[in-house]
């Protein structure tokens, strides 16, 4: 018989009444709830950062990605493929980014890779 905290969770995750979950061991029943993590679809578009531009060219920029489907984020993570960097790009964020071996590209670059393909 499942616990009450699992029992909970099911009951507000899912179309099961306590009878039905009552029938399942504690393992079966957060065996099931943590199934329904790997359900989520993840986004798996290539992600990309701007830094160091001022608000018009950003803004430019972020748009050409967002055409070509990159997923723009604004800040150094660990699933960040791409760090677009300007004159005024931080150097906080670019020794971040290469710690992380994203790579990074000037706008040239960038512009570069929107339109062959490939990585300058």
């Amino acid at each position: 018989m499942a616990s009450e905290k699992p029992t909970m969770i099911l009951l507000s995750k899912t179309d099961l009444n306590r009878d039905a979950i009552s029938e399942l061991s504690d393992s079966e029943a957060w065996k099931l709830i943590y199934s329904f993590r790997s359900k989520k679809a993840q986004d798996t578009r290539l992600q990309v950062c701007f830094t160091g531009f001022g608000i018009s060219k950003k803004q430019e920029l972020v748009e050409i990605a967002d055409q070509r489907s990159f997923k723009v984020v604004s800040s150094v993570t660990k699933r960040l493929d791409f760090l677009c960097g300007g004159e005024n790009a931080g150097p906080k964020k670019i020794e971040k980014a290469e710690a992380q071996g994203v790579q990074f590209l000037n706008e040239k670059q960038f512009l570069c890779l929107i339109e062959t393909g490939e990585i300058p």
